[in-house]
């Protein structure tokens, strides 16, 4: 990646918001100094939206392209102000006591074309994967902050992903600013499938004038980092953000021959909107 498109996400980092959804306006506020617990009686509030993020074209790449992104969440009246990260994928809170949430969560993995780039000649494409399994967050105070995401991917790769994080939350009027901590898991499918080369993948890649040695990925941490992100709330239903993200990757995946660059950046903007849609039918 240029040097000049490095620095320039490095900027955005900590000039960032995220994925976060839109809360109803008459409702938005900094986050209580005590947790609302939910109530069987209140509402219920759907928050969909878009964003656009730039990312490494698969994981481990020093090229970068413009991806869409999904903003998808349910919500009880209680919770419209519960604070959600650019990195929490779409989920559903199935257990929900104000302080601590438990529920399923889901995600699209892109895949990885061999035509971007001439490392992965040879190598065959990776399809489309769709990942499932559950989260659970955790407000230690009102300002921080913490999530587990575990899910099982199947389609281009089969195997388990996981993500840690924390946020530290800055509410200041209508904007929120968050940064903190992520660590992210791949199990040996998914390690082997982005970051192992098989015996035959290498040979197929020598014949096709890429020479790359066999390469086992074994399951591990693969990713450390921080996200940032900045949001503003319209008081209106909408609300807008920018973020960034850094990460380092680790173990076999910063080992591994096919990744070209260790440093991995992503930054976007995102626009969200929340609506009433009435008592729970289910």
């Amino acid at each position: 990646m240029h040097r000049s498109l490095r620095f320039a996400l490095l900027a955005t980092v900590f000039s960032v918001g995220g994925l976060v959804p839109a809360t109803a306006a008459d409702l938005f506020s900094p986050p209580p100094a005590t947790p609302v617990a939910p109530s069987a009686q209140e509402d219920w509030y759907l928050t969909i939206g878009a964003a656009g993020q730039l990312e490494p074209k698969y994981p481990g790449s020093d090229d970068y392209t413009v991806r869409p992104g999904l903003i998808f969440s349910i919500s009880k009246a209680s919770q419209l102000n519960v604070f959600r990260s650019v990195d929490d994928n779409p989920s559903i809170a199935l257990l929900d006591t104000g302080t601590f949430r438990v529920g399923a969560v889901g995600r699209l993995d892109w895949g990885r074309n061999a035509s971007d780039s001439d490392i992965l000649t040879g190598l065959g494409d990776i399809g489309v994967s769709v990942e499932a399994g559950g989260f659970a967050e955790w407000y230690v105070t009102p300002w921080l902050r913490t999530r587990a995401e575990l899910r099982y991917g199947v389609g281009g790769f089969e195997g388990i992903r996981g993500l840690l994080g924390a946020d530290v939350i800055v509410p200041y009027g209508q904007w929120r600013f968050a940064v903190g901590p992520r660590l992210t898991y791949g199990g040996s499918g998914y390690m082997e499938t982005y970051f192992g080369v098989t015996p035959v993948q290498a040979a197929v890649a020598t014949a096709f004038g890429n020479p790359l040695p066999a390469y086992s990925a074994g399951a591990g941490f693969d990713l450390v980092g921080a996200t940032a992100q900045l949001t503003y709330n319209f008081r209106n239903g909408f609300e807008a953000g920018v973020y960034g993200t850094y990460g380092h990757l680790l173990g076999d995946a910063s080992s591994s021959p096919l990744t070209t660059d260790a440093n991995q950046f992503m930054a976007g903007v995102s626009l969200s909107y929340t609506f009433n849609i009435g008592k729970a039918w289910w």
